[in-house]
């Protein structure tokens, strides 16, 4: 049974900036589990070193492996969330953020811009802070019921086949597209039924 993937609210910060929109949706792996994972890591490579001296050269390969259970140990423990998905645009410059899907972070995160080279810090908004959730909305009027998942490079978006509008797919964007969906349906039919009337 896979974990529950959370949304908190959260945001893009950088220093003499407004905060910038982002949506990030995570898996919160246990206590147990990381401990379990970091003890792990350091018992295999450590207790291997050892036995590396019979290996010529015989320096490299024992530091080697003392090094890589030291930094497998760090990663389990420290990643407190697993990223499902990512979209974060840059305070500074605007630009999209990427985020690799798997990763293990803690919040706050600094996720570096490659438009402009600054760091923001991916951070959970104040309660009070939090903006309401955002409507869907289409590009042209006309346009219901044609939201379909897309996958861009990494990342999951919400897109009209018609307009040509993306969102992201967060939870709460996914449900109000399949609702939409439900009523764009309904109202072709009938629009086939009324055709007969005429």
């Amino acid at each position: 049974m896979s974990a529950p993937t959370e949304a908190p609210p959260v945001q893009m910060v950088l220093c003499a900036y407004p905060p910038a929109p982002a949506r990030v949706g995570l898996v919160y792996q246990p206590v147990p589990g990381r401990a379990i994972k970091a003890i792990l890591s350091l018992v295999v490579f450590w207790g291997i070193a050892p036995y590396t001296f019979i290996v010529p050269p015989h320096y490299p390969f024992p530091v080697l492996c003392l090094c890589t259970g030291g930094y497998l140990a760090h990663l389990f423990w420290t990643g407190r969330y697993r990223v499902r998905w990512f979209v974060g645009q840059c305070p500074r410059c605007g630009g999209h953020l990427r985020m690799a899907m798997g990763e293990r972070i803690s919040l706050p995160h600094t996720v570096p811009c490659l438009a402009c080279h600054f760091e923001p810090l991916l951070e959970v908004q104040e309660a009070a802070e939090a903006p309401a959730p955002e409507p869907l909305r289409h590009v042209r009027p006309e346009c219901t019921g044609a939201w379909s998942e897309e996958w861009m490079w990494d990342e999951r978006f919400l897109a009209c086949g018609t307009c040509g509008a993306r969102r992201p797919a967060t939870p709460e964007m996914r449900r109000l597209a399949f609702a939409e969906n439900e009523r764009g349906a309904l109202l072709r039919q009938l629009t086939e039924e009324g055709r007969y009337l005429n």
